[in-house]
């Protein structure tokens, strides 16, 4: 806002320069025409006078309109920013939940127990819903949707034809009772592309307006009343009207076909504010307008909020004013000169007001462009942590926007050992490892982290020295300045802390840190509990397809995965391999004979001896019902007898303990070997065991065979 400084010295001057020509002619002028002149020149100052008041009283309100303008921009650009993380979020919970295992395993008791989490944990959402690639509901948060056909719904057909997250434009939804509402849908698909269903989230407008009806009542306790007639709109990029504060035309009414100014300047401008009429009061409005975008929408939605205050509500206590000096200058004209300097300073008195409270808007402004430079920084970390695939890369990139967003000079986070007594591990970034020393040594119990232990929001200090004096970093003691840590919480526990030490300023000095600075730190805790969580359902997922579910060993597909590996790393380090294809004698008669109850514990025990007498770094495998493989990297066919020979004695050698009395259980193993001399690919290694493992069952079981690939082995072409 351009401020147009007013000069005070020529008004006065001149209004002096004419009283000093009128009083030495007054003699001659009353004697000529005296009631004439006098009134004259009492009525060329007043209108001089009222000029001047006009003047004033015409800059006064320009600059009262610009300041209340700039205040309600400043508080539609924050509900905007609001607004656009509430999507992006909600964006997150279709996104993760499209990518779960448990959307791709469409189990309906697990989706609907996690649907009713979702619904319970966040409040903005009035239905969840999961199909199967044809459309049917198979799990939802209304039981009575359940079973639905939805293949011909917008969203549905949406999510065929994408492979992301869509945001749906507001309408009349029946899942949400007839409400305007969003909807926020995602394709479920296999690794290779393939359609298995949608994640479909409805989220009504007056959920969404919540952010709006908080920022209304901050604007009338803090500026206004309810005799301003402050309201807001939420509009659609054709202008409808999506939602009102006096909640009466959602839907129905189109502001830019209606010719509202600030719709129609929605369209090209991102935000501003215009001074227009009110369609239904036909009464002087200030409306201040914001864009709402959400890219991730199809199109891409462009939403706009209205914000407008009466502009008589902020000119009624200068006009009032103004009124009463006018009718004590027509009043009072003897003592005109005295009143117009008074006038003067008054409107002097005025026009500092208005620029202290135009400073003050810039200054609220700058505060909020900072608040939504923090936002967009804590929306990139969480996509950073979002995308990290393992442990470590999540910690670097909380730890990195963690320091870059706060300014600090410092960022240690330290991992509590199961005690919740001591820190086990020390993570920081760049050159802090020694800081990071420094710190692990504060102790935990009786101190100053011992603070954070008990408590769950942030604990910040203004000046650390004063509260532990110097840190020795290495034999250099230290005075640190400003301290922010806070608990991180993994599952409902605390697991680590958090420490951002020295922040420092745009001078390069050092200042405390911020209550900004303090909800970055929380938001991207929140953010790093739930990827924490995130990793820990990966990992599980991937453990879970590579282990047998009775024996816990690898299953059919990782041993075959991990045989090839280590038989490429054997030949690539021109060492031996053997591998052990063990089998269970007369497995069958025991099934048929005790039952499959008794056959599973001896299929867990025979898992269990195997695994046991192996060496720590052998690979064991379940590849079918009784068959067993051990592959043994670095072995010759000396060793790997020997590990033969004790695998077969730890079975037979003694009994199995059932619940039908100790049970004799003996195993035939077959031994495949292959050398740098003698080589082998994994198909032929695999049938040279199988062959050794055959022999031993025709020879009586009981034993060991061997077999080793013949010389000049050929390995298949690549195609």
């Amino acid at each position: 806002m351009d401020l147009v400084p007013i000069t005070m010295s020529d008004p006065i001057s001149n209004n002096h320069c004419k009283q000093g020509h009128a009083r030495p002619a007054s003699p001659l002028l009353s004697a000529r025409h005296p009631p004439t002149m006098a009134a004259s020149l009492v009525g060329i100052i007043s209108i001089i006078m009222m000029l001047f008041i006009g003047w004033g009283a015409c800059t006064v309100e320009r600059r009262l309109i610009s300041a209340t303008g700039h205040s309600l921009v400043q508080a539609a650009t924050d509900s905007a920013s609001k607004l656009q993380l509430m999507i992006a979020e909600r964006q997150g919970d279709m996104e993760v939940l499209s990518s779960s295992p448990i959307a791709h395993s469409q189990n309906r008791n697990e989706l609907t127990a996690y649907l009713f989490r979702l619904l319970k944990t966040y409040h903005v959402y009035q239905w969840i819903g999961v199909t199967d690639a044809a459309g049917v509901v198979i799990a939802a948060t209304d039981p009575a949707s359940v079973s639905q056909d939805r293949h011909e719904t917008h969203w549905f057909t949406q999510s065929l034809s994408t492979n992301s997250v869509t945001v749906l434009d507001a309408e009349a939804n029946p899942d949400a009772h007839g409400q305007l509402a969003i909807t926020i849908t995602a394709p479920i698909r296999t690794a290779d592309g393939r359609f298995q269903g949608a994640v479909a989230g409805v989220v009504v407008v007056p959920s969404l307006i919540d952010i709006l009806d908080q920022t209304m009542r901050v604007l009338q306790n803090v500026e206004w009343t309810d005799e301003s007639h402050i309201e807001f709109q939420l509009l659609n990029a054709s202008g409808g009207l999506i939602a009102d504060s006096t909640l009466r035309e959602e839907g129905t009414v189109n502001l830019r076909e209606q010719g509202l100014p600030s719709a129609n300047l929605l369209a090209t401008s991102e935000r501003g504010f215009i001074e227009e009429r009110h369609l239904r009061r036909d009464a002087p409005v200030i409306t201040a307008y914001a864009q709402v975008t959400v890219l991730q929408a199809r199109p891409p939605l462009q939403w706009g909020i209205l914000i407008r205050v009466d502009r008589d509500s902020v000119l009624t206590p200068v006009r009032t004013f103004l009124h009463k000096l006018m009718l004590m200058t027509v009043l009072i004209v003897v003592p005109l000169c005295l009143l117009l300097v008074w006038l003067v300073k008054r409107i002097h008195y005025e026009w500092r007001l208005a620029e202290q409270e135009s400073l003050r808007a810039s200054k609220a402004e700058a505060l909020l462009s900072s608040r939504a430079e923090a936002l967009h920084a804590v929306v990139l970390a969480a996509n950073d942590m979002a995308s990290a695939t393992d442990l470590d890369g999540l910690i670097r990139h909380m730890l990195d926007h963690a320091k870059t967003i706060t300014g600090a000079r410092y960022a240690v986070l330290g991992m509590l050992d199961d005690r919740l007594t001591t820190l086990s591990r020390i993570h920081t970034i760049d050159c802090d490892e020694r800081m990071g020393r420094a710190i692990s040594r504060l102790p935990l119990s009786g101190g100053l982290l011992h603070c954070l232990m008990v408590r769950n929001g942030v604990l910040r200090i203004a000046d650390l020295a004063r509260e532990i004096g110097q840190v020795d970093i290495e034999g250099t003691p230290q005075a640190l300045g400003s301290f922010l840590g806070m608990s991180l919480r993994c599952h409902g526990r605390i697991c680590a802390q958090l420490y951002l030490l020295d922040k420092v300023a745009g001078d390069g000095g050092r200042t405390a840190f911020t209550d900004l600075d303090e909800q970055v730190v929380l938001a991207l805790a929140a953010q790093a509990g739930v990827s924490v969580e995130n990793l820990q359902l990966l990992l599980d997922a991937k453990t879970q397809a590579r282990q047998d579910s009775l024996t816990g060993l690898l299953n059919h597909s990782a041993t075959i995965d991990a045989l090839s590996r280590e038989l490429s790393r054997a030949t690539r380090e021109h060492e031996p391999l053997a591998i052990i294809m063990a089998d269970i004698d007369h497995f069958k008669r025991v099934n048929d004979t005790y039952g499959h109850v008794i056959g599973d514990g001896v299929i867990r025990e025979t898992a269990r001896r195997i695994q046991d007498t192996a060496r720590r770094y052998d690979l064991v495998g379940r590849i079918g019902g009784e068959e067993f493989l051990v592959i043994l990297p670095g072995c010759g066919e000396i060793a790997a007898a020997e590990i033969a020979e004790r695998i077969r004695y730890a079975i037979a050698g003694d009994s199995f303990d059932t619940k039908t009395g100790p049970l004799s259980i003996t195993l035939s193993l077959g031994v495949a070997t292959c050398s740098p001399e003698n080589p082998a690919f994994p198909q032929l290694l695999w049938e040279l065991a199988d062959q050794a493992l055959y022999r031993v069952k025709q020879n009586g079981r009981n034993g060991i065979e061997f077999a080793t690939p013949p010389p000049h082995t050929h390995y298949p072409s690549a195609a």
